[in-house]
């Protein structure tokens, strides 16, 4: 629930900086070859996917490490784990594993979003047409997935690292080196079928979501403007 939040938090910044571009290169009318002209919509989604989920990871990193405490039948329940995490690491111990989450966060996100606006872009043009809703669904489905399984290795050591005993030191680098010399280099990729089949769902009803909002705000806007025009004539008339 919480990742898709944060998945919406994406969307929604994202498509507030590309209206904000459209916004801009009208009021200034730039021609073809001004530097505005080269920014993709896609990089654009891209970077509006990196700032967000920075900040939507931040605030969910604490839940994250009392979740993998819990589950890891370290602590029995919430209000054990608070303490004993206080009381063992102090307030950094509820951001263990941040670098390792945010290694797995932003490029999940920002190569989920890519991959969906370059696929859909090149579905489009190999149909000669606008997606249908469930070829939305799939695209999108896939991107999900596929960006989960890049971002796999990350999810390993963010894991290992918030359920590492407590009062010890750990970085990603020790935690990387510990699986490759025990369990080689596919030890980072451990649950990496799980993770694809449980984030492709959740990425068809994401993207598939983001595209319903995405029309009804373009269509709000269209009648908005409409509303102006006709307004603007009644006041010169």
């Amino acid at each position: 629930m919480l990742q898709r939040r944060v998945a919406i938090l994406s969307f929604n910044y994202s498509d507030a900086v590309r209206r904000s571009k459209a916004s801009l290169t009208s009021l200034v009318h730039v021609d073809a070859f001004h530097p505005i002209q080269f920014v993709t919509a896609s990089r654009v989604q891209t970077l509006a996917s990196f700032c967000s989920t920075i900040l939507g990871t931040a605030v969910r990193i604490p839940c994250e490490v009392l979740k993998q405490r819990l589950q890891a039948g370290i602590f029995d329940n919430v209000g054990e784990a608070i303490v004993g995490t206080l009381r063992q690491d102090g307030l950094k111990g509820f951001f263990r594993g941040t670098g390792a989450t945010l290694c797995r966060e932003v490029p999940f996100y920002v190569a989920g979003m890519g991959l969906y606006a370059e696929s859909k872009k090149a579905a489009q043009k190999i149909l000669r047409r606008d997606l249908e809703p469930w070829e939305t669904i799939v695209v999108g489905a896939l991107s999900g997935g596929l960006a989960s399984v890049v971002t796999t290795p990350f999810d390993v050591m963010k894991t290992r690292m918030m359920t590492a005993p407590q009062g010890l030191p750990v970085s990603m680098s020790m935690v990387a080196f510990s699986i490759l010399r025990q369990e080689g280099p596919l030890g980072l990729f451990k649950g990496a079928v799980p993770r694809f089949f449980w984030i492709a769902p959740l990425g068809a009803m994401n993207f598939a979501g983001y595209e319903l909002a995405r029309k009804a705000m373009d269509k709000n806007e269209e009648l908005t403007g409409d509303q102006l025009s006709q307004k603007r004539l009644t006041n010169s008339g």
